[in-house]
């Protein structure tokens, strides 16, 4: 048997056990992981809340939360499972700042945020780790390189992505998330529907709806707006260009739920180029994208140490540029 172990990060809502490890467990092992076989998990006592086994698939989990899930690798089939094409090292113009307290990293798309159990494929944690141990080469450290996880970007977005480097720097920056005072801003390409509202070059709106799961259990999570047992989720847009049949759009979520920028511009109409899960299947557009197109631009915040104003920005990557370039006449 094996075990895996996360925490949930401090900017996380209250949810339902078997929900997180549905969203959490397939990127962690990188591989697809059934509903049904996660509940077994959870009933055969291989799951552990806070070290104490927990059998109930409905149990609520919070913000701190210490999962340890042991599992029958065999059982899984890891090995059917190709491992990403590794990343050697972050390169010095992917850290958008770095103090003593804080490093911001500008993320690739194509990797995880955190550690999955295929100790060969890269993740930005230990990439950031790995970065901070090979610049304190030589100086005297009393103990290993520290690196706090606060939120994450999937695998295929790219961006802004802040990291602590002492625990000291943890609370602040888990009040910035909780207490909402941090700003993100997103940048997204979208296909436009014919039948979706038309938008002239820098107009505003915003999406304000509740958002939950609508996808059956036993299958992967997908989510969209609903009536009932849905989480407030707000999004304000604002057009930056217009194209043909496509916008460049500026995102700027006020609620954090799960998809929540690819359900509500999907919703509108708007679907993000190259989004495996929320582009309608029975749609052919003639703009090809080499991956989810939507790219964390934008970190806006009080430094959680000494409140200094920060604004830390994150070019786009050269995939988007390069499908930005097509669009344009």
């Amino acid at each position: 048997m094996k075990r895996l172990t996360t925490r949930l990060p401090n900017s996380t809502p209250r949810t339902r056990l078997d929900d997180y490890l549905f969203e959490w467990l397939p990127a962690a092992l990188g591989m697809p992981v059934p509903k049904s076989k996660i509940r077994t998990l959870i009933v055969s006592g291989a799951v552990y809340v806070n070290r104490h086994r927990n059998k109930l698939a409905s149990t609520d989990i919070f913000a701190g939360a210490v999962l340890e899930v042991y599992y029958d690798e065999a059982k899984l089939n890891l090995s059917a499972h190709p491992s990403a094409a590794p990343v050697v090292a972050l390169k010095n113009d992917q850290i958008l700042f770095e103090d003593e307290w804080i490093i911001l990293v500008n993320k690739p798309a194509g990797i995880p945020t955190q550690p999955t159990v295929d100790p060969s494929r890269a993740n930005l944690f230990d990439l950031t780790k790995q970065f901070l141990t090979r610049k304190s080469t030589g100086k005297m450290l009393a103990k290993e390189v520290y690196l706090g996880l606060h939120h994450r970007l999937d695998r295929d977005t790219s961006g802004v992505v802040m990291f602590t480097k002492k625990e000291a720097a943890n609370k602040g920056v888990a009040d910035l998330f909780s207490e909402h005072r941090i700003q993100k801003t997103y940048h997204c390409l979208v296909w436009r529907s014919p039948s979706s509202p038309k938008h002239q070059k820098e107009d505003r709106f915003e999406v304000k709806n509740y958002l939950g799961r609508i996808s059956a259990k036993n299958e992967n999570a997908h989510f969209g707006s609903v009536t009932s047992n849905g989480d407030p989720a707000q999004t304000d847009f604002r057009i930056l260009e217009v194209f043909r049949d496509a916008y460049w759009l500026e995102a700027q979520p006020k609620t954090g739920r799960t998809h929540q920028i690819r359900v509500h511009t999907s919703e509108l109409g708007f679907p993000i180029l190259g989004d495996p899960q929320y582009f309608p299947a029975n749609v052919f557009s003639m703009i090809s994208a080499p991956r989810l197109l939507l790219h964390a631009h934008l970190l806006e915040f009080d430094h959680p140490v000494n409140g200094q104003p920060m604004k830390i920005e994150a070019p786009l990557p050269d995939d988007f540029l390069g499908v930005l370039g097509k669009l344009r006449p």
